[in-house]
């Protein structure tokens, strides 16, 4: 199993939207929004952008392609439901079912869930994820696209493995930004024997909505 397997953050993130700047309602997606994410993978010392563009949006879910030019396939579609609960993630192409919820509309301080799944990698290795999610905080937020008012949302839990043995612990933190309805830093941490196996961070670069 590769690092970014369960790197779920940049999955949760992949997606470009437009919502109500007091995160009330769960967002509008737009397609032919494109949005540019700095990634560094900290524990392989690994930098590079991630290119994200909307592609399709119907009455049940949002498709994106993902694209890193450094990656073997370069191109990964991500799909989110309306709730933006991550169905395939962009980052591996992991399915989940029932789809990861990271988000609750509308958004409020102290508001917490439970998000249990199991992910299906590409090469069919499964496991069952169970996290606890909280939103922390509303905090100002600075990123390489600019400054935001976000909600910081974070994840905690454990990754089994089903067709794999051992577990991993996890942890995630997340900021939504309701002006642009989208996640403008992610930072994800994974352990193994108590020890950091996987660290990375990303960050907005650029938005572009569409025309």
């Amino acid at each position: 199993m590769v690092k970014q397997l369960w790197w779920i953050g940049v999955a949760c993130a992949s997606f470009s939207v437009w919502a109500q700047a007091d995160g009330a309602s769960r967002p509008v997606m737009k397609v032919g929004d494109v949005a540019v994410y700095a990634v560094e993978q900290r524990t392989d010392r690994r930098s590079f952008d991630e290119t994200v563009t909307v592609t399709s949006v119907d009455q049940t879910h949002i498709k994106s392609k993902n694209l890193r030019p450094n990656r073997n396939p370069p191109e990964i579609e991500s799909v989110l439901t309306l709730d933006l609960a991550t169905v395939v993630s962009g980052a591996s192409g992991t399915r989940f079912d029932p789809p990861s919820a990271g988000f609750k509309f509308p958004l409020v301080v102290g508001d917490a869930w439970k998000s249990s799944f199991v992910g299906e990698a590409p090469n069919n290795s499964k496991s069952k994820i169970d996290l606890d999610v909280k939103v922390v905080a509303r905090e100002k937020l600075k990123t390489p696209a600019g400054e935001f008012d976000s909600f910081k949302i974070e994840s905690e839990g454990w990754i089994n493995g089903v067709t794999w043995s051992g577990a991993i612990r996890m942890s995630e933190v997340r900021w939504y930004a309701p002006a642009i309805g989208r996640v403008v830093k992610t930072e994800y941490k994974d352990f193994r024997g108590g020890q950091l196996w996987s660290h990375t961070v990303s960050e907005l670069k650029s938005f572009t909505p569409a025309p």
